[in-house]
């Protein structure tokens, strides 16, 4: 797994990406923590409520009901579309 510092990250963010697609993540270090950048396979539409509803649950800024109405309409049509591939 390649690791590299932010600074470095900010120049090559494309071809870290197109890494982490094809299997080959990134470990960056930011001030001495560390961020994965890692390809995600969004959960079939049919399980993306559960997934929306546990970050509804968890501690966050508090948002609004219509905000996450369109969370889930987004996140469904762009589930569906990844599932259509």
């Amino acid at each position: 797994m390649k690791t590299c510092s932010m600074s470095e990250a900010k120049g090559t963010l494309g071809r870290l990406a197109d890494e982490a697609l094809k299997g080959r993540p990134t470990v960056i270090v930011r001030g001495g923590r560390l961020v994965i950048l890692q390809a995600y396979d969004p959960p079939n539409p049919d399980e993306f409520d559960a997934l929306i509803d546990e970050g509804i649950a968890s501690e966050h800024v508090p948002l609004t009901e219509a905000f996450w109405d369109g969370v889930r309409t987004r996140g469904r049509e762009l589930a569906r579309k990844l599932a259509a591939k």
